[in-house]
């Protein structure tokens, strides 16, 4: 395997339309490393950087130690998995997982032996002689990996592979590529919308906005400490609440907003002094809200009235739709601490995993809150 190393990484398909940007990324040897944003946001351009399907306007690509930028795809030793499984219609699965070992003239046995090491790693034995209009999206996918095991590559590229399949079988194909990585050691760089399969599957998240690298870092760190409030928006599931108002001092430092004032307890003073007077954005996740009679430490002047608009029952959690003037946010509660019927609700945010961003820029005013 190997590692991947882009600096200062562009690319401009016209002056108005820069897809990548100033990106600067060292993916280890072994390492999963996904890449996540929003449609448009360059991750998919940044994978066909890396594969040769695209050239690089500026910056530098190594694979392997090895500079790429003008070495050919074929010549790469790189593996690409794609949305679309681009399987041969015509072949069975063992030809279509063959082909490109043929195309290199590996011997016959070598091929067969590759073939059946990379069905038995993902227990395709019985699909070898089927086609492709006779396996189903999951089976599809799994011979389209089979193709990119048989080539051994140095890196293993994925381009939103499990978009095309359905919920249950995404959830199913998620834990099977966990497995394929942790078999093979293999230094994989995935890219996906999906913020749930991010959190999920990598050992590094890579967020991208607008074609530039947002943050860098372990699922659970980007979760917790977000660098800004574009992250702490798009990695969570219910999202992040934003809730708009006013740092001030008044009996001590608070935050002030449409129908509520939060004291902000001290050990935050440090970070927020700076910006008493001056707009900001609270955020804080669903889970982090709590009802002010379990919440301990919670003094009743710290509490807020809430209106339940709506409840939205998921099983063994609820999520409770609320309103505090104009102000909108979800909370996550048990379904065990559900409220019987809507109206109005006592609410304690939990400081220790409050947020607090600029509302200018929308950096992080606490980058290390107390966990």
């Amino acid at each position: 395997m190997a590692t991947v190393v882009l600096k200062d990484v562009r690319k401009i398909y016209s002056e108005n339309t820069v897809a990548v940007n100033d990106f600067s990324l060292r993916v280890e040897d072994g390492e999963f490393v996904v890449l996540v944003g929003p449609s448009g946001c360059g991750k998919s351009t940044t994978l066909r950087l890396i594969a040769g399907l695209e050239e690089a306007t500026g910056g530098e690509i190594y694979i392997d130690g090895c500079l790429a930028n003008d070495v050919p795809p074929k010549d790469r030793n790189i593996a690409m998995v794609f949305q679309n499984y681009a399987l041969y219609p015509h072949m069975d699965a063992y030809r279509n997982m063959a082909f490109g070992l043929k195309l290199r003239k590996y011997p016959r046995a070598e091929i067969d032996d590759r073939v059946r090491e990379a069905a038995d790693i993902l227990g395709i034995h019985d699909l070898l002689r089927r086609k492709p209009k006779e396996l189903s999206g999951g089976q599809r996918q799994r011979i389209a990996l089979g193709r990119a095991i048989v080539r051994k590559p140095k890196v293993f590229l994925f381009d939103e592979p499990l978009s095309n399949l359905d919920a249950r079988l995404r959830v199913q194909m998620r834990t099977e590529l966990s497995k394929l990585h942790a078999r093979l050691n293999a230094t994989m760089i995935y890219v996906t919308h999906d913020q749930v399969e991010a959190m999920t599957m990598g050992d590094r998240l890579v967020v991208m906005q607008d074609g530039r690298i947002q943050q860098v870092g372990a699922p659970i760190h980007l979760y917790r400490r977000p660098a800004n409030r574009f992250v702490a928006g798009f990695i969570g599931s219910p999202s992040m609440n934003f809730l708009e108002g006013e740092l001030v001092r008044d009996g001590g430092l608070a935050f002030r907003g449409d129908g509520l004032r939060l004291p902000i307890p001290d050990r935050h003073g440090d970070s927020l002094s700076g910006h008493v007077g001056r707009r900001a954005i609270l955020g804080i996740r669903p889970e982090h809200i709590l009802f002010a009679s379990s919440a301990h430490g919670v003094r009743e002047a710290e509490a807020v009235t809430a209106k339940i608009e709506v409840v939205e029952p998921m099983g063994h959690e609820t999520y409770l739709y609320l309103a505090v003037g104009r102000a909108s946010f979800v909370a996550r509660v048990t379904a065990d601490h559900t409220p019987a019927a809507k109206g109005d609700v006592r609410l304690a945010f939990d400081f220790s995993a409050v947020h607090f961003f600029d509302r200018e820029t929308g950096a992080a005013l606490l980058r290390t809150p107390a966990e």
